[in-house]
């Protein structure tokens, strides 16, 4: 995948993470059951949207590493 194509994804993907966890986005997740893993679904919700996150960034500095490298 080129360069261009995982910034675009990068930026849509945190477009996507504020929309969710600002008003009225946060409205659909906000719920206390059911319980995953021992958190509320709202604080669950979050931590897979952190973690989402995490990969985007990590492919868009390895796509920026090898497209610095050629």
């Amino acid at each position: 995948m080129n360069t261009r194509t995982v910034r675009w994804m990068t930026g849509a993907y945190m477009l996507v993470f504020l929309l969710a966890t600002t008003w009225p986005g946060a409205q659909l997740i906000n719920k206390v059951e059911p319980f995953i893993l021992g958190l509320p679904f709202n604080l669950f919700a979050i931590a897979l949207l952190i973690i989402g996150a995490l990969v985007m960034l990590t492919a868009l500095y390895v796509s920026e590493q090898r497209s610095e490298e050629e």
